[in-house]
């Protein structure tokens, strides 16, 4: 499979930076689009390459994707505009919708994010209409006091025997330190640091580290699923062993049990998966599940009519926050 990508910049300033993948089924137009976002500041490619290998991925099954960088991260410069973090991110992803539009025609997208992506991923589902389906992959989690009891127990229990466990608590790290140096006054200083309160960041250094970003709970995120797949969004939550080991029963959302939305999105836990898809053989089974979906979700909406311009879309603003079966069953 040949695929020619581009590379693209767009937005008002022409500032932002992303690689276009386009469907590798020449001769008939798809019927979505994905757009492919940041995790954290790594910049288009993602952990271990995985959008760039969504991306082509999705376009083996004739979906056409655009991967970029939003605002201050990777080739993308800072914008000249003076808006908050989260106001940013959504004016970015609105222009990579348009640009993405402009290019291929078509008005309905998925959005795919990992981690900070599947909350910027649910933030853009929520502001443009023309997402029709999300795709969240360790976002927001809100496991109730009974699961994280659990996995306290566990960890517990593995950390006298797990060498790997004990370094990832940097209280014991520095513990071992001190052991080492008992008489280093900074290994000391470092020790006793744990059992302080530490300053808040604005008493450090001002009201520069103060974000105003107000609590996001479980029953706002309720909401924001009920108000998703009430406008027929297909929303998929899924979640690698990153927090627990185990879930029984949608553990991860299990503080929103028994809300409707829980009933009518798509969810799967990964035991198998780590936070960033270490292993290639997991990589695969990943892909194989993302381009499963969205061909479903592509196949569920109307088949494209006619090449045309396409009109301006409303936009809200929240304020917030390959196998080869696959090949034909997207394009019209």
């Amino acid at each position: 499979m040949s695929i020619e990508e581009s590379v693209v910049a767009f937005g008002p300033d022409k500032t932002l930076i992303g690689i276009l993948t386009p469907s590798a089924i020449a001769g008939q137009r798809p019927r979505v689009g994905c757009l492919l976002l940041n995790t954290g500041v790594n910049h288009r490619v993602g952990p271990r390459r995985i959008n760039v290998k969504v991306a082509r991925q999705l376009a083996g099954a004739g979906i056409p994707c655009l991967r970029f960088d939003m605002t201050g991260i990777g080739d993308s410069r800072a914008s000249s505009g003076r808006e908050d973090y989260q106001q940013q991110q959504l004016k970015d992803m609105h222009a990579a919708l348009d640009e993405l539009q402009a290019r291929t025609g078509l008005t309905q997208f998925l959005v795919y994010g990992v981690c900070s992506g599947a909350a910027s991923a649910l933030r853009i589902s929520l502001a443009d209409p023309r997402i029709v389906g999300a795709l969240m992959f360790d976002g927001y989690a809100f496991p109730s006091i009974p699961v994280r009891a659990e996995r306290k127990l566990r960890r517990g229990l593995a950390f006298a025997f797990n060498a790997s466990l004990r370094r990832t608590y940097p209280a014991w790290r520095d513990f071992t330190g001190w052991l080492a140096s008992p008489m280093d006054a900074a290994a000391r200083s470092r020790l006793l640091a744990h059992w302080r309160k530490p300053p808040a960041p604005e008493e450090q250094q001002g009201a520069i580290f103060s974000t105003g970003i107000a609590y996001y709970g479980p029953e706002q995120h309720a909401a924001d699923l009920q108000a998703l797949v009430d406008r027929g969004v297909q929303v998929y939550a899924m979640f690698s062993a990153m927090l627990h080991v185990v879930d029984r029963n949608k553990d991860m959302l299990s503080q929103l049990r028994g809300h409707p939305c829980l009933q009518r999105i798509r969810y799967r836990f990964w035991p198998e998966l780590d936070h960033t898809v270490t292993q290639v053989q997991a990589q695969h089974k990943l892909l194989d599940e993302i381009e499963q979906w969205a061909v479903e979700v592509a196949q569920k909406l109307a088949p494209p009519g006619p090449a045309r311009s396409v009109p301006a879309v409303a936009i809200v603003d929240t304020g917030r926050t390959q196998p080869a079966q696959n090949l034909a069953r997207v394009a019209a």
